[in-house]
């Protein structure tokens, strides 16, 4: 159980992780991020090609419905003036968003592409559209049906 105390914008990353001896295995790590500046930090040390998604999640007072919710981030740019720097975000539907703690910009400003995620890359299913869950899972399944028999 995770509680957050903090309502404001994080995101999940989810990275390739490949493996450096096995050709063709790699899997998907997903990593949790609090902040825009930390999230333009690890993608400016990360490999493009292997980022395979991106998502903010946005708390009540950001979201239309009053409820945390989510978007699915598409670009992400680093915008800098002579009052200082900040993150913006394009989203699924082509609308740029930011975190909420922008400075107020004055010309020049300048605007830097950090990551553009590229579409899904095919042949390769998702684990959420796997026919059979991963080993892990299925454990835990059989140790929870054991212990409800018993």
């Amino acid at each position: 159980m995770v509680e957050l105390t903090l309502h404001a914008p994080w995101f999940l990353l989810s990275v390739d992780v490949v493996d450096a001896e096995i050709r063709d295995c790699s899997m998907t790590r997903t990593v949790c991020i609090a902040w825009d500046y930390d999230l333009a930090e690890v993608l400016r040390g990360l490999d493009p090609d292997l980022v395979r998604g991106i998502v903010c999640m946005m708390p009540a007072w950001a979201s239309p419905n009053g409820q945390w919710s989510s978007r699915e981030v598409r670009e992400v740019w680093m915008c800098s003036s002579p009052a200082g720097q900040s993150v913006l975000l394009l989203d699924a539907a082509g609308q740029e968003f930011d975190c909420g703690l922008v400075p107020e910009h004055v010309e020049p400003t300048t605007k830097d592409l950090l990551l553009r995620v590229s579409p899904a890359k095919p042949g390769r299913q998702p684990h959420s559209r796997r026919k059979t869950p991963p080993a892990g899972n299925r454990r835990t399944r059989r140790a929870g049906a054991r212990k409800d028999a018993a």
